[in-house]
């Protein structure tokens, strides 16, 4: 694995070698295997697109699976318990659907029963499935890999994931894949290994082959957006961990873009319509060029003037109206100036004004709008 699992970059920066790692923290050797069982070398790189920190291994073969402790301690029931309250609070979830990603046997999924939300979680184990179900937990056996894992109950209103992304190979797969089965205005708490931790404290002991990736604050916040999510708030949780609160990202609400070009049609053409010839515009640009080509014109527009000489003879693309030097001013003057050229409306005016004061009639469109700036008798 020579690229960067988030953004595809090759990984060329190895920032340390470990020697004699263990091979996985799970599916320890019995005295059977001591014989061929033995440690691996493995490679840490910082990507220098995204700058996540990955091993350049593949994942542990359990990866999909979300293996804890079988007991939680008391005192991280109430941190748990405090990081759930907030979770409520910030996003007024009471009564709303929660869905737990790699949730193991519901060690965390158990502690939802206290708060006036559903709670379901998806497993991909089977036994920790069964002992969940046990336990009268809302449980599904299966894993979110893409967008197209749809799961019984979507959308949810909200997710929860601890602990888990660090262990997968393809988090941008899994994100997009939680980011469809929420609402369209659904929201997340995620939790990974704090780096910072790492090194502000000097943890070597910390890394390990089922921990594929490493992330700092910057980091996982930048895989977030890059998979559809809006970042609420960060902060540390229990010292080691980052926890990130999020929402999905609206979608762009387009202007209604069509409605204005009507709109302009309009507003031009009823100028257009009181002197039927001899129409110029000024501004070989971008903004000239789009609206010559997609605006309906009740009179033909005869040439399009422009400053740059190196426009000069060349014809204005998919509308093919040439482009002509101010000096053609000197021998013609236009029944009507179209200004196309927004940020320079006024001093464009002045020019026109100098070359051939007598232009009578001068529009210009600037922000969506027609604006007189001239009109006489024709």
């Amino acid at each position: 694995m020579n690229k960067c699992i988030v953004c595809g970059r090759i990984l060329e920066e190895k920032l340390i070698e470990f020697s004699n790692m263990p091979r996985a923290a799970q599916n320890m050797p019995d005295k059977n295997d001591l014989a061929r069982e033995e440690g691996i070398t493995l490679s840490l790189f910082e990507c220098p697109g995204c700058g996540v920190i990955q091993f350049d291994a593949p994942p542990v073969e359990y990866y999909r699976d979300v293996i804890r402790a079988t007991k939680v301690s008391e005192k991280f029931r109430k941190l748990r318990k405090k990081q759930y309250e907030h979770f409520i609070d910030v996003f007024g979830l009471k009564n709303k659907t929660i869905l737990e990603v790699g949730c193991g046997a519901g060690e965390f999924l158990e502690i939802w029963k206290d708060y006036p939300v559903h709670a379901t979680g998806i497993e991909h184990n089977t036994n920790l499935v069964k002992i969940a179900y046990k336990q009268k937990l809302d449980v599904v056996e299966g894993y979110i890999e893409s967008e197209n894992d749809i799961l019984k109950g979507a959308p949810f209103d909200a997710f929860v994931s601890f602990n888990f992304l660090e262990h997968q190979p393809n988090p941008n797969g899994m994100l997009r894949g939680i980011y469809e089965n929420l609402t369209e205005d659904g929201v997340g708490l995620i939790t990974v290994p704090s780096f910072e931790y790492f090194q502000e404290n000097g943890c070597y002991y910390e890394f390990l082959r089922d921990h594929i990736v490493y992330y700092t604050k910057d980091s996982i916040e930048r895989v977030l957006q890059l998979n559809g999510f809006e970042v609420v708030e960060s902060t540390t949780f229990n010292q080691d961990t980052l926890e990130v609160l999020v929402r999905k990202r609206k979608k762009t609400k387009l202007t209604d873009y069509l409605g204005q070009k009507k709109r302009l049609e309009i507003a031009v053409n009823k100028y257009l319509s009181q002197v039927e010839s001899k129409i110029y515009v000024w501004g070989a640009s971008h903004q000239a060029f789009t609206l010559l080509s997609t605006l309906h014109f009740l009179s033909k527009i005869e040439g399009v003037i422009d400053s740059a000489a190196f426009k000069w003879g060349k014809y204005t693309p998919a509308s093919h109206i040439q482009i002509f030097s101010p000096d053609i001013l000197s021998s013609i003057t236009p029944n009507c100036i179209i200004i196309m050229a927004p940020g320079f409306s006024d001093e464009i005016f002045n020019q026109i004004l100098s070359l051939n004061p007598n232009v009578e009639n001068i529009i210009t469109i600037k922000d969506g709008e027609v604006y007189v700036l001239k009109w006489g008798k024709i």
